[in-house]
Parts: C-alpha cells; structure tokens; sequence
C-alpha cells in the first residue's frame, strides 16, 4: 500500500512538471515579438526537454 502511495504521488509531481511544461510553451507560441517558426521551435524543444528529463521519448518526431 505505501508504494502505491508512493508512486502515485512521483506521477502528480511528474505531472506537475509537464503540465509546466506545456503552459511555458503555449506561452511561447503566444509570444507576437518573434517570428511563428521561432516560436513553434521554441515551444518543441522545450517539450522534447521535458519529455527527455522524464526518461520518455516523443511520439512524434520530423527529420
């Protein structure tokens, strides 16, 4: 039971985190003094980072 308590409260954080994540980035792409695709560059590598740092891989990935 404690490590069900315990693994559910490192997802919230993790979650935290990313959900962090995201809003840094929609605020980066609602940010007019810079060009959309600086912007939408911005934004992706910010959530690869967050992505990596939680030891996942992004799904979606353009070479």
């Amino acid at each position: 039971m404690l490590r069900i308590i315990k693994e559910n409260r490192r997802l919230r954080k993790e979650n935290a985190e990313l959900r962090k994540a995201i809003e840094e980035a929609l605020q980066d792409l609602l940010d007019t003094e810079c060009p959309l695709g600086v912007r939408a560059l911005s934004a992706s590598i910010q959530l690869e980072r967050a992505l990596e740092n939680k030891g996942r891989e992004p799904q979606c990935r353009r070479d």
